[in-house]
């Protein structure tokens, strides 16, 4: 029998489409969705560890303004668990070698490039090594995407 599909979606600091991506991982099979509050993680009521599939939720991070990607990565970098000596980032880190997925929406992929997890084709994922500019059209464009769902992946 495969093991139970967790996920998580992280909320907070202007994210607002943590419901709509706690839905959608349900529909792709999560067999357990947690809509957490960034807090919770830093004061280490929820850790990272526990959890198959990591959604960076869209919406109006930190404002949407510009650098606002950049303001969360420095503080994902930075910021200790209280009452330990990890950082939020170690989970991060560790959340990626062991292999386990994680999904950045709007915000949420501007954030994961500031962290310098994409591309992350070298594995250090100590330094941002791209960043995000205005695409070819000169405007917005949505599009949408399909994935595949979440069983097998525990």
């Amino acid at each position: 029998m495969p093991k139970k599909v967790k996920s998580i979606v992280i909320a907070g600091n202007g994210t607002n489409c943590e419901m709509e991506t706690a839905h959608a991982c349900r529909l792709a099979g999560s067999d357990e969705v947690d809509i957490v509050h960034i807090s919770e993680l830093l004061h280490g009521e929820k850790r990272l560890d526990d959890y198959h599939f990591l959604n960076l939720a869209g919406g109006f991070l930190d404002g949407d303004d510009l650098g606002s990607a950049k303001v969360a990565a420095n503080r994902t970098l930075n910021a200790k668990i209280t009452g330990e000596s990890e950082k939020l980032y170690d989970q991060f880190v560790r959340f990626i070698n062991e292999g386990k997925l994680i999904l950045g929406v709007c915000n949420g992929f501007q954030l994961m490039v500031k962290l310098g997890f994409l591309p992350g084709l070298d594995g250090d994922y100590s330094n941002q090594t791209a960043t995000l500019t205005f695409n070819d059209s000169g405007k917005f464009e949505d599009r949408w995407v399909y994935l595949k769902g979440l069983r097998g992946l525990g």
